[in-house]
């Protein structure tokens, strides 16, 4: 009898607390730098910089056999 009141409360109580909404854009950036580095002893990535727009740079990590040049151009989401 326990178990399913407490179920039940919790179910409630999930229901009740505030979402939490994160607005996003989605702008065009350039690639510009690209890096080889080692992580984890064993394995290489590529570490691809890319700059938007008002001059902010955006860092990922891609596997070695994906390729990119500089100079082609993403899509990437931002946070507003």
């Amino acid at each position: 009898m326990k178990i399913p009141l407490f179920l039940s409360v919790m179910a409630t109580l999930s229901y009740c607390t505030p979402t939490t909404e994160i607005q996003m854009s989605v702008i065009d950036v350039e690639l510009v730098k690209i890096d080889t580095v080692d992580r984890f002893r064993a394995t290489s990535h590529l570490v691809y910089t890319w700059r938007g727009e008002n001059k902010v740079d955006y860092v990922t990590f891609e596997p070695i056999t994906r390729k990119y040049s500089i100079g082609s151009w993403s899509k990437v989401m931002v946070k507003r």
